[in-house]
């Protein structure tokens, strides 16, 4: 029982430290010097007519059911760790002439999760999670002009298993905070306002020609005052012009004259035919503007901005085109975040990065795993890179796939994608997860129905990433994407080769190639997961795509990021950080990788990348340990006639051995405490071995995410790549689970007749792992016999057999002791070990669904 008993009680001892730590206090972090960039009039739309009261600053906070006077002062925007629910007010002042003339939106550019909005104690909002913006219509009659007006959000934040997007279990995702994230502001416009406007485009490259296709509304909010009357119906004007990059009026149409009565909406359908227009691209990106401007018998009333880029994309089985040509995505994953401030960034950060970007050299970026900021989307347009934004959502368990509940989830994410991010001409695709299996039915059928839902809402192209190359068609979906982690495409390629022939080149494409680094900077690409390494894996999937017709690529990703789950591909680090970008996460480009994947994209001088020489990563604390644990047991064998006998004896007629136990026979505590230190060891060097190993295993960091426990995985990851401390720590954790166990066992022997002493236990106890003195040589090379490959399989079939050996000579000691029958022991503590492991799984099941999440993570790499 001893080396599967041990790995038992360490999960155990970890489930205990997690339970402890439920409740986790909430900590704000605000970001120094934050400002909104108001002067950036295009983005908040800001016209002449338009204006935008900040509601950034001083909130104040208290938690939920507490007592309101325990306010504490925050700043927004701002995030927070920890879960709860929290109340945040901000008051603000309207005169009576902005009242009586203006209409207004509250607008949240982002918040995190659920969240119940008020205003002046009337419930106007209910979020229903997730971190896109919105805008919520401002009632006059709830408005006060004589007094303050108080927002009031109750922000319930905690992600889970099933009801959340992005859900709890998260691989390689960065980290995720509560709170008001982004900016929150009042946006006001007159009361006869353009209040919507749809943009459709169709370019006609064989006559050179564009058809841009407005739907605009024009709503009638005025009432009349106590010092004028407003008429019932308004003559109106609704004039377009269109200009160009140099800010030439390329197209002003004749002015639309309609009548409006009050509280009334009307609609305008209007297209303009425009020669030979300026087509945006990654290597011209050159927009327009629209400006829609609404007057009334002369006098302006509405002025209403919109950047737009004249550009098609399509796929097809040959080939991804844009502007009717060829095109292959040459993309990297940029995910947003900063530091320890996660997507909380400043906007010159922002376009720091997009600058860095375009740059290196990239055509299109990916926002996946998180929600995008839309100040990054006008970026792109700026700077000319297509954007991919996608569900924060992957490796979704079969069962989950098949609610019903979180369809109807998913279909709200994209509702408010489209919604929010439809006037951004950068867009040009939206992704529907991450980590999809095609073996999986109901995977399929979420993936219909959402590419369904875009189709019918939206001009997007659609596309999924999947974890493994068994891909079909699918109706309504576009693209394809297949995820790499530490592989290259070269490695599949009978798989790659094949998918592309069911699929057809132009609708493949590579959505994510990670390369994860965990030892640093070495001399050269052959020692595994260094910056060279990750260097060369980089040149060499550039090479390929280059030579193989397909749709493209995103490198995963441009900067570091952290998680909320210590990554164990990536090393330990205390912060979670995730070493998978080309930068580092504070913007430094001096990596190899770097360099190398912006010469090769722009073309420029070669950078050499070292081969170097292999260096040997097996710890000498293996071997240095396993001699001295060798030495030890050498000294209690050679201390008397008294312990070989006893061993002997032991080992070879154990019944007899334990009945002199049971009677008080004369034993050596000396000799027995020296024993359980040695066999403690020897467990403790086995398994170091072993997480050692498995430290590069990404299955196993799957399975450990299964869990839900971020602690969980930090502790063992600190074990798997620290041998030495994993050695103290699992020797002393050891040490207390064979105390505990003899106390289990003194508890039990409490329900029969016969006295047990508590010395007699741990004698037993003690002896009955004798057995695992014999892994000491194994113990002092087991890593170098896994890493080799060749055997595994037989050394674990050989240390489950040790296992198995140990467990039947404790429950043959303690029916010797117990003076009981074998069956009913044997029974008894089948049902016990079962109802514990049973309901420790069980709990994880019921909190986190962790069974569907080790069976989805099983299923992807094809182990059942």
């Amino acid at each position: 029982m001893g080396f599967r008993r041990n790995i038992f009680l360490i999960f155990v001892l970890s489930f205990l430290v997690v339970s402890s730590f439920t409740e986790a206090q909430v900590v704000f972090r605000e970001l120094p010097d934050y400002k909104p960039l108001l002067s950036d009039h295009s983005f908040f739309g800001i016209t002449q007519t338009r204006s935008v009261i900040p509601l950034n600053g001083e909130w104040s906070v208290y938690p939920a059911g507490e007592d309101p006077s325990n306010k504490v002062n925050v700043k927004v925007p701002s995030v927070f760790e920890g879960e709860g629910e929290l109340i945040f007010e901000k008051q603000f002042t309207l005169t009576r002439d902005d009242l009586l003339k203006n209409s207004f939106e509250l607008v949240f550019l982002g918040l995190n999760y659920r969240a119940d909005i008020s205003v002046n104690n009337i419930m106007i909002f209910r979020h229903a999670g997730g971190e896109f913006p919105f805008q919520i219509d401002l009632s006059r009659d709830i408005l006060k002009d004589d007094s303050v007006n108080v927002i009031t959000v109750r922000l319930f934040y905690k992600l889970d298993s099933k009801n959340t997007i992005p859900l709890k279990q998260r691989f390689l995702f960065p980290k995720n905070f509560g709170g008001l994230i982004h900016d929150v502001y009042i946006y006001s416009k007159p009361n006869i306002n353009i209040s919507n406007l749809d943009v459709e485009t169709r370019l006609d490259f064989k006559k050179n020609e564009a058809s841009i296709h407005l739907l605009s509304s024009v709503v009638n909010q005025e009432y009349p005052t106590e010092e004028e009357v407003a008429p019932d119906s308004q003559n109106l004007s609704l004039t377009i012009f269109l200009t160009d990059a140099q800010g030439n009026v390329v197209y002003a149409s004749e002015p639309v004259d309609f009548e409006l009565m009050r509280n009334k909406e009307k609609t305008l359908d209007y297209t303009i035919k425009l020669k030979e227009p300026v087509i945006w691209s990654p290597d011209n990106p050159q927009s327009y503007e629209i400006k829609l401007e609404l007057s009334r018998n002369g006098a302006m009333l509405d002025v209403m901005e919109r950047s737009l880029a004249l550009y098609s994309i399509t796929s097809t089985d040959k080939n991804l085109l844009l502007n009717g040509k060829p095109f292959k995505l040459k993309g990297v994953t940029y995910l947003p975040e900063f530091l320890t401030y996660g997507d909380l960034m400043n906007y010159d950060q922002f376009e720091a990065d997009i600058k860095l970007i375009k740059q290196v050299g990239f055509n299109a970026v990916r926002i996946a795993k998180m929600v995008p900021h839309p100040y990054v989307l006008k970026l792109c347009e700026k700077y000319g890179l297509l954007a991919f934004i996608e569900l924060p959502i992957a490796m979704i368990p079969e069962n989950l796939s098949q609610d019903q509940n979180f369809a109807i989830r998913s279909k709200y994410f994209l509702s408010s994608y489209i919604h929010g991010y439809k006037k951004y001409s950068s867009v040009a695709a939206i992704g529907l997860g991450g980590t999809f299996l095609n073996s999986i039915d109901s995977h399929r059928a979420l993936l219909t129905n959402l590419a369904a839902y875009v189709k019918e809402n939206s001009d997007w192209i659609t596309y999924a990433s999947f974890g493994d190359f068994d891909l079909q068609k699918i109706d309504n979906l576009d693209l394809y994407g297949i995820e790499l982690v530490n592989e290259l495409p070269t490695d599949h390629l009978n798989e790659f080769n094949s998918a592309k022939e069911k699929l057809g080149s132009g609708r493949l494409f590579i959505s994510e190639a990670t390369y994860t680094v965990n030892i640093g900077s070495t001399d050269g690409y052959v020692n595994k997961y260094s910056y060279e390494a990750q260097a060369k894996y980089f040149s060499d999937l550039i090479d390929f795509c280059n030579e193989n017709p397909f749709a493209g690529y995103f490198i995963n990703t441009m900067f570091d990021i952290r998680g909320d789950y210590s990554s164990l591909l990536s090393g330990y680090n205390k912060d979670n950080i995730y070493n998978i970008g080309l930068a580092g996460e504070e913007r430094s480009t001096s990596r190899l990788g770097f360099n190398v994947v912006s010469s090769k994209l722009n073309q420029a001088e070669r950078v050499t990348i070292p081969i170097g020489s292999p260096k040997d990563d097996a710890p000498m604390v293996f071997i240095l340990f396993g001699l001295i644990l060798a030495v030890l047991m050498g000294v209690l064998v050679n201390s008397g006639r008294k312990f070989r006998e006893d061993a002997s004896r032991a080992l070879l007629r154990p019944y007899n051995f334990y009945a002199d136990v049971r009677d008080q026979r004369i034993m050596s505590a000396y000799h027995t405490t020296f024993l359980a230190f040695i066999i403690v060891a020897v467990i403790a060097l086995v398994l170091s071995n072993i997480l050692f190993f498995l430290r590069t295993d990404i299955v196993f960091e799957k399975l450990l995410i299964s869990f839900g426990s971020p602690l969980l995985i930090k502790i063992i990851n600190y074990l798997c790549w620290f041998p030495f401390n994993s050695i103290v720590w699992l020797l002393i954790v050891g040490v207390l689970a064979i105390l505990l166990h003899t106390l289990i066992i003194k508890t039990a022997s409490l329900f029969i007749k016969t006295k047990v002493y508590l010395s007699s236990i741990y004698f037993m106890v003690i002896w009955a792992m004798l057995p695992l003195v014999f892994l000491i040589p194994l113990g002092i090379v087991l890593y170098r016999v896994l890493i080799a490959d060749v055997v595994n399989v037989y050394i674990y079939l050989l240390l489950i057999i040790f296992g198995f050996w140990v467990l039947h000579r404790m429950l043959k000691g303690i029916y010797v002791l117990f003076d009981a029958t074998p069956g009913s022991v044997y029974f008894y503590s089948t049902l016990f070990l079962l109802l514990l492991v049973g309901g420790i799984m069980f709990y994880f099941e019921i909190k986190h669904s962790t069974i569907q999440y080790i069976l989805f993570t099983l299923k992807q790499y094809n182990i059942i």
